[in-house]
């Protein structure tokens, strides 16, 4: 199979991402153009990735007969426009997260992928880490038996490394705060691992002046998902310190899941204690805080380590043979939803349901 030829729309940090994985699958994919009406950071990317092609216009991109598909990179109020542009160009489109700034956004983007016969897939790099795909095969296997309860944390301090008159922080260009542009990692995790979510209660609050036209610095929600779990999210864009960026958490009748090994300050691989792992007994009030074990890895059919190469060849794959992305837009409208129905109750003050169909 020969690699997919790819042009990029961004060049950002995380259109740096996708580029620097596309070594590690050089024969899924091959970036052979980039746009970008920053001069300055589009040449630092073309240069460092020895990218031939370089547009100030992504029309120009768009025009190139040989280029095939096309990762969108770009601040988040463009996605759903320049979803819409590449997949009426004939190309296939893997856009960064969020999908769009709106539900009727989503469903334009899917229609025209639909429209156009080109595959559309929203980059949701969790999804596919060796890590991960170990958790859900554990659950999947019903290791942990029922699952009852989930906990995710997203907490991070944005005036650390992000300019203040940045993008990422006006809910008009960005569709909100903490939780459109980085709980939502989890949340679409915990949709991957647990199944749907169907009604959230919620809180928002913006207290740091950072943050622009409504975007949200601090929020809570609690979720419950369509199997009967519950669950709790809690995320910071403002913590003055941190004692962790992630954090998930999965309670099931039969074992346990965490990701943040002691001692560390980031995210850190899972682990989890079970009945098949360790004796049911818990001696003790202290012996119900041990018993927990690594989980394996699993990379059956993923093609390297790195979240963003996997991620990159599964679209390759689908662009080739017609199959529905794992993450592809149809299913990711459905964590897009979960975003919105926060924001619906933070605003309302009442439970939100979740608008999974169109």
């Amino acid at each position: 199979m020969n690699a997919l030829r790819l042009g990029l729309i961004g060049s950002g940090n995380i259109a740096g991402a996708h580029l620097k994985a596309a070594p590690h699958v050089p024969q899924w994919a091959q970036f052979v153009a980039i746009a970008s009406p920053h001069e300055a950071n589009r040449q630092r990317q073309s240069a460092r990735f020895n990218i031939a092609r370089s547009y100030a216009d992504p029309a120009e991109l768009l025009a190139a007969p040989d280029i095939e598909g096309v990762v969108i990179c770009t601040p988040h109020d463009t996605h759903a426009e320049l979803a819409r542009r590449c997949c009426a160009a004939g190309k296939h489109v893997l856009v960064e997260k969020p999908m769009a700034c709106s539900l009727a956004e989503c469903d334009a983007m899917i229609a025209a992928a639909q429209a156009a016969g080109t595959t559309l897939m929203v980059a949701q790099c969790q999804r596919f880490d060796p890590a991960y795909r170990g958790l859900k095969r554990i659950l999947d296997a019903g290791e942990l038996g029922p699952v009852r309860a989930v906990r995710i944390d997203a907490m991070q301090n944005a005036a650390a490394f992000v300019p203040p008159d940045h993008w990422y922080l006006d809910a008009r260009r960005a569709g909100g705060g903490i939780v459109i542009s980085v709980a939502i990692h989890k949340l679409d995790l915990v949709r991957y691992l647990i199944g749907d979510v169907v009604r959230v209660t919620a809180a928002c609050r913006t207290i740091s002046p950072l943050f622009r036209h409504g975007a949200e610095d601090y929020a809570v929600a609690t979720l419950e998902f369509a199997n009967g779990a519950v669950g709790q999210l809690f995320a910071t864009w403002s913590a003055f310190r941190l004692p962790y960026s992630e954090n998930l958490m999965i309670f099931g009748d039969d074992g346990a899941v965490h990701a943040l090994p002691p001692g560390e300050t980031q995210m850190g691989p899972a682990l989890v204690a079970s009945r098949q792992r360790t004796p049911p007994a818990v001696p003790g009030f202290a012996g119900q805080f041990g018993g927990f074990t690594p989980v394996e890895s699993d990379g059956t059919g993923l093609p390297a380590a790195d979240p963003f190469a996997n991620q990159l060849a599964h679209f390759v794959e689908c662009c080739r043979t017609g199959a529905e992305p794992l993450s592809g837009g149809n299913d990711n409208r459905k964590t897009m939803a979960v975003v919105f129905a926060i924001y619906e109750s933070a605003h309302t003050g009442l439970p939100a349901p979740v608008k999974i169909l169109p």
